[in-house]
């Protein structure tokens, strides 16, 4: 019935249709070609349409979350130039950085708005309230350290002005209200303010009205009104930091809306994509069922057998989800519609495999976010504890910054931070923010061995320990019920090493269940420990170089440094209180007898064992000193008016240094020589105290050694002396009896000269060539070294002017600058008038200062110091090491060059301990962006450990002495210095010794 049914629509059509086979074909294929054509077409647009959706989606989300992520950096930039306001001191500086604010502000609105116009799931009016307190409070903060700069300026010349008249009038009462204006600028409080205030109208009401006390209020009223502002500075501040971290979490939120906005439209990009095929494979469907049907019915069994297996293949595709090629059906029109199918497949498989690869990079996309957002955090975190570092912030508070920023990363997890003592034998506590306090205190001071906890134990391997069960390691078995009553399971502990594997400390972190580390837990501890052995490093390198400092390296007693500041404090104190200060200078007696005979290894353990017998003699209020070789001074302090109770202190010194010694198999019985000089009968001041004790204890040698002498006007032959000495040297400066060497100072890595430094002689007409270190002590007392000064500067600007005009290299001329020229109120004018005169450009001339001296006034010292720097010359620090500078007050120093003294590189590269002091000096000018300059360089060992370690610039006898300028012309004229041998012969044994300098700066010495 069926096959008669087909045969009659067989007969029907092609009564109807045309008899040719090629027009069946045509009419057919003419109807199957519209049904295909629109299922490609469908396709096709369906395809275009996904992708200028994709297009249109990924544009626009990416857009808002970088604009969302620049909001987060702009804030965070923002927040950190705004604390840069609290500590510039240039109202200039801070205007310039107050206008790069509010462009990062203008441009920090511009991203609030858009990101607002295109958000509906966070709250706009937060956002733009947010954004808009926030840039009124980086305008207040600004404004008010502007204000507080203003007052600050006010007060510091108030301050001077006063102190300057009250020091002028040279009374007591004047005097010690001076002192007292000097300690206003520490007052930090109110409280302060009003003591210092109640303790000066004291002094005013006992001493008598005078001219400063009028103003004085006033300068109390200024410095609490800094109080006062600072107070309000640091508020707004704060205020500021909390609309910082509201905008971040609001532009965060923000981002997170905008990522789940993504993926819900990847979401419905990806379910239009479906329905689309789904309609595509109806369409093709149909075109196949009706294909068929005119197959069966026009075109015959050989036509339908081929498009039947096209058929087949698109079911087996459809239903395995697998794509298959069609056949090959020749070039008629089967086979290309064959051909078009085959394209389709490929279209909608590539239109499935971007749908994944979206889907995919969407997943990669948050992820990353979520990692960049993490690791921006932890670099934030990371340079807040470099920089905290770097201002020598206490070491608690950095570690304590530090352990917050590895908490707020790893959640359930509490950091303990524990510090190696000096011995190397105990832990202290060094930070725990989220610790309690009780197990803080239990666990300090614990001592490290191999069965102690998680962090003894590391301390004590110098490895890493992962105890993931308290409860069950042995290792704490001895410290489990310490643990227990707080929950603790798991505790890691690293050690924190130095560069040269030494523990400093260990890095523990704790949990309260039973855990092991991830491998981002280790990631991070692996970053957290080198930042904390950094941060300890730095505390202990600091700590070494003031001690070393003002203090003497073989023996650990005070040096020269500290002996005037002592002295002065004595003096002052006996001045207030109506009691006497005794100074003792002590030397032992044929001490170069032992270290000739026993060697200088022996010589110092003699000096060091001396030196702790003299300590243990002595009240913890007195002092020691050491002077330099055996030479001793001590200051005993808050002696009575009865000169007969220093005798037993006397005899008990003289008998412990006679207690035998015991050195390289000898036994050594030592004596001293001693002499005594009170205060204020045997001088009012430091160096004639100093001085009338050194004569004493000359006399006490001359009369046998082995005594003690007090001092006598009659020891005072040597004042006869000194004055001969001031008449000649007036002589001498009218009679032009001074003249000027030069030594050079070599760069050491291209060896050539880029400066010299001029030193003075005295040719005398009697006594020949006088050596500085005599005359320039006496000039220093009677002030002649001011006219000396200017003789220097004119007769240096003007040798170096002329080395230019005569076509030689330019360079720098370096000229020491002495305590009595730097106090002098026209020194800028002094400099000024020599440069005018000379025509000498400023840039070419350097003035060299000492620590010690810039110390005595550091605010002054630092205000002269901007002055002669905007004039164009460069200042350096000569003779660092032997001062104390703090380096807070170092950083603030505009200067260019640090010079090492001579008595560190003297005994390199042997001397263990001045091989430390050079490196510090090296690596700490370096930090400061310093050139590092030494002096009294002798050898080529000491040249090499120089060169080696960094040291930029060198000036002494390995490549030559000082000489005349017309040699330095000759020198001028080599390319190249020669790196190992000397330009001219050194000088005698003797000349080198003379040339040693005193505990004062020599004008161009």
């Amino acid at each position: 019935m069926e096959s008669l049914t087909l045969n009659m629509i067989s007969r029907l059509g092609r009564q109807l249709l045309p008899q040719s086979l090629r027009a069946q074909f045509t009419v057919a294929f003419l109807t199957l070609a519209l049904l295909i054509l629109a299922g490609g077409a469908t396709a096709v647009y369906a395809l275009r349409t996904s992708n200028n959706a994709t297009r249109q989606l990924t544009d626009e989300r990416l857009v808002r979350m970088q604009n969302g992520q620049d909001m987060v950096q702009r804030t965070l930039l923002i927040e950190r130039q705004t604390d840069q306001f609290l500590t510039t001191r240039s109202p200039e500086i801070l205007r310039s950085s107050h206008a790069a604010t509010v462009e990062q502000l203008e441009a920090l609105d511009q991203l609030v708005q858009q990101l607002t116009a295109a958000n509906s799931g966070v709250a706009i009016l937060d956002m733009h309230q947010s954004s808009q307190i926030f840039r009124n409070t980086a305008n207040i903060v600004a404004q008010l350290r502007e204000s507080l700069l203003q007052t600050e300026v006010a007060f510091e010349q108030a301050l001077e002005d006063i102190t300057g008249r009250l020091t002028a009038a040279q009374t007591p009462a004047s005097l010690e209200r001076a002192m007292l204006l000097f300690d206003l600028p520490q007052a930090i409080d109110s409280d302060a303010v009003q003591r210092l205030r109640v303790r000066y109208e004291q002094l005013s009401r006992t001493a008598g009205k005078s001219e400063a006390d009028a103003q004085a209020p006033d300068l109390f009223s200024l410095r609490q009104r800094i109080i006062n502002q600072n107070v309000v500075i640091k508020r707004f501040n704060e205020e500021l930091k909390n609309e910082a971290g509201t905008l971040v979490a609001l532009a965060r939120a923000q981002s997170n809306a905008y990522t789940q906005d993504y993926r819900a439209a990847l979401e419905g990009l990806v379910e239009d994509s479906n329905r689309s095929q789904q309609w595509v494979l109806i369409m093709l469907g149909t075109s196949l069922v009706f294909a068929w049907f005119v197959t069966r019915v026009f075109m015959g069994r050989h036509v339908l057998v081929r498009l039947n297996q096209i058929s087949r293949q698109l079911r087996q595709e459809h239903t395995h989800k697998t794509h298959l090629m069609m056949a090959d059906h020749g070039n008629d029109e089967i086979g290309n519609m064959a051909r078009a199918v085959n394209q389709f497949l490929e279209d909608r498989l590539q239109l499935e495999k971007r749908t994944a690869q979206l889907s995919i990079a969407t997943e990669r996309l948050a992820v990353q976010n979520s990692r960049l957002e993490r690791e921006a955090i932890i670099r934030a975190g990371q340079g807040h504890v470099l920089e905290l570092i770097a201002r020598s912030t206490e070491l608690t508070e950095v570690l304590d910054s530090l352990a917050h920023l590895v908490e707020s990363q790893l959640e359930g997890m509490m950091v303990s931070i524990l510090v190696l003592d000096e011995e190397g034998k105990h832990l202290l506590h060094g930070a725990a923010p989220s610790l309690p306090k009780a197990y803080c205190e239990l666990i300090d001071g614990i001592e490290i061995g191999p069965s102690v906890g998680s962090c003894g134990t590391s301390a004590y391997r110098r490895e890493p320990v992962v105890v993931t069960d308290i409860q069950q390691d042995p290792l704490w078995q001895d410290y489990r019920s310490i643990a227990a009553p707080y929950g603790f399971r798991a505790c890691w502990s690293t050690p924190i090493l130095s560069h040269e594997r030494k523990v400093l400390g260990t890095f523990a972190l704790y949990a309260n269940t039973v855990r092991s580390p991830s491998p981002a837990e280790t990631q991070l501890i692996e970053l957290a420990t080198p930042l904390a052995g950094i941060a300890i490093v730095h505390q202990l390198t600091e700590k070494r170089i003031r001690f070393m400092g003002d203090h003497d390296a073989l023996t650990g007693l005070p040096n020269r440094t500290l002996l005037e500041d002592r002295l002065k404090q004595a003096m002052l104190y006996a001045q207030r209180y109506n009691r006497l200060v005794t100074v003792v200078f002590l030397d032992l007696d044929k001490f170069k007898l032992v270290n000739d005979s026993l060697g200088h290894s022996a010589g110092d353990e003699l000096l060091k064992t001396v030196a702790q017998r003299m300590v243990e003699c002595v009240r913890r209020t007195d002092t020691v000193v050491r002077l330099g070789g055996d030479e001793f001074v001590i200051i005993l302090f808050d002696q009575p008016s009865d000169l007969d109770g220093v005798t037993p202190v006397l005899h008990k010194i003289q008998e412990a240094i006679l207690r035998p010694i015991h050195l390289s198999g000898h036994t050594l019985h030592v004596t001293c020589s001693m002499g005594l000089a009170t205060y204020p009968a045997d001088g009012s001041d430091t160096d004639t105290l100093l001085s009338n004790a050194d004569a004493a204890m000359y006399r006490a040698k001359e009369l046998g050694r082995n005594s003690f002498q007090f001092y006598t006007s009659e020891m005072n032959n040597k004042v006869q002396g000194k004055l001969a000495m001031q008449d000649g040297l007036r002589n001498a400066l009218i009679n032009g009896e001074f003249l000027l060497l030069y030594q050079p100072q070599v760069d050491l890595q291209s060896g050539q000269i880029i400066g010299v430094e001029a030193l003075i002689r005295w040719q005398h007409p009697e006594l020949g060539m006088v050596s500085p270190i005599k005359f320039i002590p006496q000039a220093e007392e009677t002030g002649l070294i001011v006219p000396i000064g200017d003789w220097v500067f004119h007769a240096a600007c003007r040798q170096n002017k002329a080395w230019q005009d005569a076509g030689l290299p330019p360079i720098t001329m370096s000229v020491n600058i002495s305590a009595r020229q730097f106090i002098e109120r026209d020194l800028i004018d002094r400099v000024k008038h020599a440069l005018q005169e000379t025509g000498l450009e400023p840039r070419y001339l350097e003035l060299e200062l000492t620590e010690s001296l810039i110390m005595q006034d550091l605010q002054q010292a630092i205000s002269k110091m901007k002055a002669l720097q905007s004039m164009g010359t460069s200042l350096s620090i000569d003779d660092f090491g032997t001062g104390y500078s703090s380096l807070a007050a170092l950083k603030s120093f505009p200067i260019a060059r640090l010079k090492i003294d001579q008595s560190f590189v003297r005994d390199l590269p042997d001397n263990e301990n001045d091989k430390a002091i050079a490196t510090a000096v090296i690596s700490l000018g370096h930090k400061l962006n310093l050139k590092v300059i030494a002096e009294g360089v002798e050898t080529e060992e000491q040249q090499t450990f120089l060169r080696e370690n960094g040291c930029d610039e060198i000036q002494g006898h390995v490549f030559s002495k000082a000489v005349s300028a017309e040699e330095i012309s000759l020198l001028l004229q080599i390319p190249r210095l020669p790196q190992s041998s000397r330009m001219l012969n050194p000088e005698s044994e003797e000349q080198q010794h003379g040339r040693k300098r005193p505990g004062h700066p020599m004008p161009g010495r």
